[in-house]
């Protein structure tokens, strides 16, 4: 018994103390229950934000609910949720088609945007940002698809969930938001981009713009190309 008794103690250090077990880019449907809820949270801003349906879609399925009705509306019935946030969700989940029991539950109207005068002086005390670091990737980095990976920070160097980043090229613009990668931070966003010329900025948010972001075709040999060949870049945003 007393050999038992040091074989479990010394097993249960050795996984709990030595060598516990680490999760490596985990699904998003092995979240707990809490960060499922914030996960639910962002794809409705993100949706607000960009009225992508179809990606909503898609990242609400990550989450693999069995029933995304009934996980949509006992989000919903929690206390003390900002009205944003609710109105959000219920946008989205009338838009995917899904009922909503809950009677007092009402799709907000969309406020008019207010009149700004051409005079108006920029609002005070207002959060802007910087670009903190802007280092290209080659394709020894993004061996598949070119990909813009954005950070968001505050000016404590935290990350920032929840943040519309705009990203415009000469053919079109997008509009992703961070935190609906959680397994690669609160503060992330990507965008898949095609060969081509960018530049983002943080959406209704004064301060600097990341330009001249340009991604090149994928090279036939990654090995001969030594990093010629731009595949992406890393920018982080930061407040000021």
């Amino acid at each position: 018994m007393v050999s038992l008794a040091f074989g479990i103690a010394t097993g249960l250090t050795i996984a709990w103390g030595l060598w516990p077990v680490e999760f490596i880019n985990a699904d998003p449907s092995d979240l707990r229950s809490s960060y499922k809820d914030d996960y639910v949270r962002m794809i409705g801003a993100g949706y607000e934000l960009d009225g992508n349906l179809d990606a909503a879609r898609a990242q609400l399925a990550q989450l693999k609910f069995a029933n995304p009705t009934a996980a949509l509306n006992q989000l919903l019935v929690q206390p003390n949720s900002p009205a944003r946030q609710t109105n959000a969700i219920v946008a989205l989940a009338q838009d995917l088609g899904l009922n909503i029991s809950a009677t007092e539950f009402v799709r907000a109207p969309t406020p008019e945007p207010p009149a700004i005068s051409a005079n108006a002086a920029p609002t005070p005390n207002a959060i802007t940002y910087r670009v903190a670091e802007k280092s290209v990737l080659t394709c020894t980095d993004e061996p598949g698809d070119a990909r813009l990976r954005f950070f968001v920070r505050d000016a404590q160097g935290r990350d920032l969930p929840n943040i519309a980043i705009e990203i415009r090229w000469e053919s079109g613009e997008e509009v992703v938001v961070t935190g609906l990668k959680p397994e690669q931070g609160p503060g992330y966003a990507d965008f898949d981009a095609a060969p081509g010329t960018y530049q983002s900025n943080i959406q209704n948010a004064a301060g600097e713009s990341a330009t001249d972001l340009i991604v090149g075709t994928a090279p036939a040999n990654c090995k001969t190309d030594r990093g010629a060949t731009p595949r992406g870049w890393k920018i982080v945003f930061r407040q000021k």
